[in-house]
């Protein structure tokens, strides 16, 4: 008999295992694969909370205890000179620019260059968490609670309900108290400090300026005594965050919601009794 000779290869039901196969895989692994990119980059943006929380600390002690501004602009001339960080800037200009929400990433890098902290870090980078999908554009991913040195609160000109403190020395309970926040301010380049319901201070039912949400379920915040802390979000704080198109000042609901927006009144910054 003749002897036949056959090509080697996969016949169509062999190459549609195979390809049933790898994408099994490509389903299991994709999820741990995003899962480490993100543990990745929120290593980065707790390492970020914790130069700037430094450098904070280190600016008082450098200024015979006197606090940063919290704020990133003033009426006339956008920047107090104490002020932490800055609006967007005019590269090489002496003007801040009047259409923040569309300023460059390099008007929004000035800005933070602009600030007192900036000497202490030399790192525009550190001021922007790399998971950073901020609804207004945002570049400097991180902001100062309004009682640090503010503008809302008594004391100074505002009428909010929490003592504005301007010396380190005034702040108690510094492990418990978070000095630096992420937030995601719609309006652009995180207008300003960060602050809870003015209208009620620590005894408020809702929220007020909104927390990020970029870590999964989990925010970073960055305590005055140095250390840092990722915190972990319910449902329905989560959604509330993440609904930025309706946000509103929001009152949650759920036993879960309330405990969460608590825990963050908590921990806002208070002077010592």
């Amino acid at each position: 008999m003749r002897k036949m000779n056959r090509e080697e290869g996969f016949t169509l039901i062999e190459l549609l295992v195979v390809i049933a196969i790898i994408t099994l895989l490509m389903s299991v692994l994709m999820p741990a694969l995003r899962k480490a990119r993100e543990s990745g980059k929120m290593m980065v943006c707790m390492s970020n909370l914790k130069t700037l929380t430094t450098a904070w600390y280190s600016y008082a002690i450098d200024n015979d205890d006197k606090l940063c501004g919290s704020w990133n602009y003033n009426a006339g001339n956008w920047g107090d000179p104490w002020d932490w960080a800055w609006a967007p800037w005019r590269v090489g200009g002496n003007a801040a620019v009047s259409d923040y929400f569309n300023a460059t990433q390099e008007e929004k890098k000035e800005g933070v260059r602009k600030g007192v902290l900036f000497e202490y870090t030399d790192d525009v980078d550190c001021y922007h968490c790399p998971s950073d999908q901020s609804a207004g554009k945002n570049f400097r991913s991180y902001s100062l609670p309004d009682s640090l040195n503010g503008k809302w609160g008594k004391g100074k000109n505002g009428n909010a309900k929490w003592q504005d403190m301007k010396r380190l020395s005034q702040l108690a309970n510094p492990s418990q108290t978070y000095v630096l926040v992420e937030e995601n301010d719609p309006r652009g380049y995180n207008i300003n400090a960060w602050v809870i319901n003015p209208n009620d201070g620590k005894d408020s039912t809702s929220w007020s300026d909104p927390i990020v949400v970029w870590h999964g379920n989990r925010s970073g915040f960055g305590f005055a005594d140095g250390h840092v802390e990722a915190w972990k979000w319910n449902n329905e704080t989560l959604k509330l965050f993440r609904d930025l198109a309706s946000w509103r000042q929001p009152t949650p609901q759920s036993e879960d919601g309330i405990y969460d927006l608590q825990r963050v009144l908590n921990s806002w910054p208070v002077p010592k009794r």
